[in-house]
């Protein structure tokens, strides 16, 4: 019933759609566009097939040297004495590495024949996303040990919905080991999304050296090993740039301060009928150190992050916190602000920071839901009711759309699902534009959040898959593809297919998915990314 469902579907809209057993190739995201045929090309031996690119890029060959890898999970296959080389054609437009908001990330795949198989991109990040769906192209048949591209001849034009397909993770409540962000940014990378939201440092702990007021990380680590080194940083951001994903940092302030002052004390409001829980005390906003310390955190941070944009959180701040410290009220009577006006005081030194460090300011919607007047060209985070979107959009600022996708609620968005894994439906049927009727290309994406409060390495990869790819789909594919009967294929195979690369991702229904250990092979460990980069690849890469 269901793959009838969906022909007809496709039939009635005037488009292929990837369809069910036997019926197309899965892809997923789903293609804006995507035909194919009846015919089989086969891949004699892994070891003769090669990926050949027009243009030198030291980011492009990193990628292109995963997916040599990637393509065949299960070894070469069978050898065929004397095969003539197969080869992927990449053909990309410029060879430019500039990594930002609104890159091209478009490009078209053909399969002609075994002898015709090409990558078309006008950028190295369009062909990155090219090479994820060729990979899905290919098939394996462990009765004769051989790799083919069924339903050729294959044609597919792609381009995502959305700017900013995002995920963040929580290394505040508790620390992810520099590997195994790797690993998660490996999984993103498989998915396409294009923006990893680090939400480094909260009431919990202060995990990021700093040169500049070493005391940050040193009293307010976890542990001396649980934290994050310059290299550390800098290896991160070069190793998601090779997927072409972007690193966004964010330092939550004023509020959820909690983690800045065990290095330095000064740095905090003096509320103790507040402090029962550590995620009420708020930054002194009246003290001047504090502003010294966030200009010399955020100089140091902007030289590690490349990108023009920075979170500075702002959310959930307890005004009553500072109407308890003396020092503060003080200041706010000098001032003559109430509790709104110190908040914009203090958002307003923040842009004129990041200003002098020609970054952009992101905040959570917070402030805007305050009262507070955000300066022209902030970007408002919202993670709370999707009602607030066209009153951001409408007032004039950019949006990013978060309320729907939180991996640590049970029912996200208040609806029940019955099985956890079932909350994938309500975050595919969530769209970042919902709601929204005028401004509506100011909705630049959307990110998933994973809050951490009860999630680490050992958990993470369950918690968040197979129930992402649902996120994935819904910031690349086109809005009127959102029915959860068509696309439960899709999530099911590229579950499979993320599996095999180590990912614990397991399954949405009855299924099933053959990975190496059924072969006696060893699976990639989950612990370590796909491809390690030395030190000279990740200058390379950041220069």
């Amino acid at each position: 019933m269901r793959q009838t469902f969906v022909i007809v579907f496709a039939l009635l809209v005037g488009v292929t759609l990837a369809q069910g057993p036997g019926s197309g190739p899965f892809v997923l995201p789903q293609p804006v566009s995507l035909t194919w045929g009846s015919q089989v090309v086969p891949i004699s031996d892994a070891s003769t097939f090669i990926i050949q690119s027009n243009v030198n890029s030291v980011t492009l060959n990193v990628a292109t040297k995963r997916y040599s890898t990637l393509f065949f999970p299960f070894g070469n296959g069978t050898s065929t004495s004397g095969a003539p080389t197969q080869s992927l054609s990449i053909q990309v437009q410029s060879s430019n590495e500039d990594l930002a908001l609104g890159v091209d990330e478009s490009y078209k795949i053909a399969v002609d024949s075994a002898s015709s198989l090409t990558i078309t991109a006008n950028t190295i990040y369009g062909a990155m996303r090219g090479l994820e769906t060729f990979s899905q192209l290919l098939t394996y048949n462990p009765k004769s040990n051989s790799y083919s591209i069924p339903f050729a001849p294959i044609s597919i034009s792609d381009s995502p919905r959305f700017q900013w397909r995002g995920f963040m993770i929580d290394t505040a409540r508790h620390y992810e080991p520099v590997n195994f962000i790797l690993h998660i940014i490996d999984a993103l990378g498989y998915n396409k999304f294009n923006v990893l939201h680090w939400h480094m440092v909260d009431a919990e702990s202060f995990p990021v050296v700093s040169t500049t007021y070493p005391e940050l990380s040193a009293k307010g680590a976890f542990n001396p090993l649980a934290i994050y080194t310059h290299d550390d940083i800098e290896e991160v951001v070069a190793y998601a740039k090779t997927y072409g994903i972007r690193v966004i940092p964010e330092f939550d302030i004023p509020g959820h301060a909690y983690g800045w002052g065990f290095g330095y004390p000064q740095l905090l409001a003096q509320c103790p009928g507040y402090a029962y829980n550590i995620n009420n005390i708020a930054l002194n906003i009246a003290e001047p150190f504090t502003y010294q310390v966030i200009t010399g955190l955020f100089t140091e941070m902007a030289a590690l992050f490349p990108d023009q944009y920075f979170h500075t959180g702002g959310d959930e701040v307890i005004f009553g916190c500072w109407l308890q410290d003396p020092s503060i009220v003080s200041w706010m009577n000098k001032m003559g602000f109430d509790s709104v006006h110190a908040e914009t005081y203090f958002e307003n030194q923040l842009t004129y920071i990041l200003d002098g460090l020609n970054r952009t300011k992101i905040v959570w919607n917070d402030p805007f839901q305050n009262g507070v007047t955000l300066a022209p060209g902030t970007v408002v985070q919202i993670w709370n009711s999707a009602d607030i979107t066209q009153q951001v959009v409408d007032a004039g600022f950019k949006a990013i759309a978060s309320y729907a996708w939180y991996f640590d609620k049970q029912q996200p968005m208040g609806v029940s699902t019955g099985e956890f894994e079932n909350t994938w439906e309500v975050f595919y049927t969530s769209d970042p534009a919902s709601g929204v009727t005028s401004n509506v290309d100011s909705v630049i994406g959307g990110e998933a959040t994973m809050w951490s409060e009860q999630v680490d390495q050992m958990s993470w990869d369950t918690r968040v898959f197979p129930r992402a790819l649902a996120v994935a789909e819904r910031l690349w594919s086109a809005a009127y593809i959102n029915d959860t009967n068509s696309a439960l294929p899709r999530l099911e195979q590229q579950s499979c297919n993320i599996a095999r690369r180590g990912v614990n991702s397991g399954p949405l229904e009855p299924d099933f998915c053959l990975i190496q250990t059924y072969l006696g092979m060893s699976r990639p460990n989950r612990l370590r990314p796909i491809i390690k980069l030395d030190r000279d690849t990740i200058k390379s890469i950041l220069s």
